[in-house]
């Protein structure tokens, strides 16, 4: 699932119970509204049924994909009307909780505006409701009654924004402690590249030398520009409207650029060490939080678990996220990207989409050119896919056993 308009992520095991926690509440909904109207409980459940299919529409697929999140408010606002026409013929009002799926759903998928939204306008439709079973003179039990379904969902948009804020603080934790470890496995890989230099310059010819040189200050400079572009740009753009925000900005770009300047000291260090990465996962979760602490862009990731890969694929795919996400932001003006690095039975299967500008004619450079020359190396499969509007996706089948040497590069 994606939140590309909260820049919210969450884990996979949340993910799950908020998932099961919807679908409990819609299944509880349903029983009790069709054992409360036994003469309309056909048209009930499959009114409700249908409401339960776009939940899950809107969930399996419209949020995997920043091109479909439009898609996934109108698709809530047809759930709007399906939560209307069941509260329409139930007699019981226990459809109400209907409702409160749709604010759980949207309050952890888009904005807390669009959320206080939907929570308002459920309220007023429910109420619009009452009003058309109200039986006068008992206006006052009326009043009570939409009182109390305003606290109920004025309740569950409170509860959720603050689930929310706890999901941002765990993610936010969860990123520090990530850096903390990565800044002593950096450490330790310094010291045993820089012992493994001096045993292995001797085997690498000057011709060899030199291309390593040029595709390592090409991956590290490039990203590490790009990310202090959008930095300084943004911080540019804040000066007049917040002086504070924009330092901060610009406080940022100076941080990555020492960051960058010691990453372009290390990689010139050890290019002959073999480039091994400790705890590989835990260095590409670390690109992807720190370019999207560096950058306004968004990235939805799933990593599966791996089995041991040579330092060279570690490589390979380590650059090629690096290098699909600079050239996604500096030349597809992307905001957005889709990150999966799976495991199948033969393959390492990688796969990155934005959501940029996309071209008609795909003319590599020197960081794409690199990446399919290692990729083909390790006898992968790589091909890329643009076109005007749509994006760019990188696709990387790396084998686990031999298979097939093949590139394509498709535009």
């Amino acid at each position: 699932m994606r939140f590309s308009d909260s820049n919210l992520t969450t884990d996979e095991k949340t993910e799950t119970t908020i998932t099961l926690l919807i679908y409990l509440i819609l299944l509880i909904g349903i029983v009790l509204i069709v054992i409360k109207n036994s003469e309309k409980c056909w048209l009930l459940f499959f009114i409700s049924s249908l409401l339960v299919t776009s939940v899950t529409i809107r969930r399996a697929i419209l949020y995997d994909s920043t091109r479909y999140l439009y898609l996934g408010k109108i698709n809530i606002i047809l759930d709007l009307i399906m939560v209307f026409t069941i509260n329409y013929f139930d007699q019981s009002s226990f459809s109400y909780i209907f409702y409160l799926v749709l604010i759980i759903d949207v309050s952890l998928t888009y904005s807390t505006i669009f959320t206080g939204g939907v929570t308002l306008i459920g309220y007023i439709i429910h109420g619009f409701e009452r009003y058309l079973y109200f039986q006068p003179p008992n206006f006052s039990f009326l009043v009570s009654q939409l009182l109390v379904d305003f606290m109920i969902f004025l309740g569950c948009f409170i509860m959720m924004t603050f689930i929310r804020y706890q999901i941002q603080q765990k993610e936010h934790l969860r990123q520090v402690t990530i850096q903390l470890g990565i800044k002593t496995k950096e450490l330790e890989k310094t010291y045993q590249k820089l012992k493994e230099t001096s045993m292995e310059l001797e085997d690498i010819t000057a011709l060899r030398e030199r291309n390593r040189i040029a595709r390592e200050i090409h991956d590290t400079v490039g990203h590490t520009l790009t990310t202090v572009l959008l930095g300084l740009e943004a911080g540019e753009r804040l000066i007049a409207i917040d002086p504070g925000l924009a330092a901060s900005k610009v406080k940022l770009a100076k941080s990555q650029i020492r960051k960058g300047l010691k990453d372009i000291r290390t990689s010139v260090e050890t290019l002959n060490s073999g480039n091994n990465m400790l705890d590989f996962i835990s260095t590409i979760k670390s690109l992807i939080l720190e370019t999207m602490l560096h950058s306004d862009v968004h990235i939805r990731y799933q990593i599966d678990e791996l089995p041991k890969l040579t330092s060279e694929e570690e490589k390979a795919l380590y650059r090629a996220l690096q290098e699909g996400i600079t050239n996604g932001i500096r030349h597809g003006k992307s905001t957005a990207f889709v990150f999966n690095l799976t495991r199948t039975k033969e393959w390492i299967e990688f796969l990155l989409q934005d959501n940029g500008v996309g071209t008609k004619k795909l003319i590599p450079g020197f960081g794409l050119t690199t990446m399919e020359e290692r990729v083909k190396g390790l006898g992968g499969i790589f091909s890329i896919y643009s076109k005007p509007g749509e994006g760019c996706l990188i696709r990387i089948s790396i084998p686990l056993q031999e298979g097939p040497k093949l590139c394509q590069l498709t535009s």
